[in-house]
């Protein structure tokens, strides 16, 4: 199974998603959701960057709204890392290679079985 780091800023959305990947037997890298705090320390970015590092795919968890999330899907971009985006725009940014749009959170399970295929 994959290795995942989900990024996103909805602690909900994100600790629902990171559920469901673990039930389909995927791994997330780095779980900064379940014991959130806003502890902006050096290690925690440290700990962010490294699950960025050790993914397969980011799931990219859209919102307008949001701010290190894109850094996180920037870093996975620099790495050359899978990043699946849900429920985003159609940005330029989003039609480079590696980076699969789906429309809603339901559907990234799908993806995610489709891209093992590749």
């Amino acid at each position: 199974m994959a290795k995942i780091y989900v990024a996103g800023k909805q602690l909900d959305r994100a600790r629902s998603i990171m559920n469901i990947l673990r039930t389909h037997g995927h791994e997330i890298t780095y779980d900064w959701a379940t014991d959130y705090s806003e502890d902006e320390s050096e290690q925690r970015v440290r700990d962010e960057l490294n699950g960025v590092r050790d993914a397969d795919i980011l799931v990219y968890l859209w919102e307008s709204n949001q701010e290190s999330a894109r850094y996180e899907a920037g870093m996975a971009m620099g790495l050359g890392k899978k990043i699946i985006v849900s429920n985003g725009p159609n940005s330029f940014f989003f039609k480079l290679p590696g980076i699969y749009r789906v429309d809603s959170d339901d559907k990234i399970i799908a993806e995610i079985e489709r891209l093992k295929d590749h």
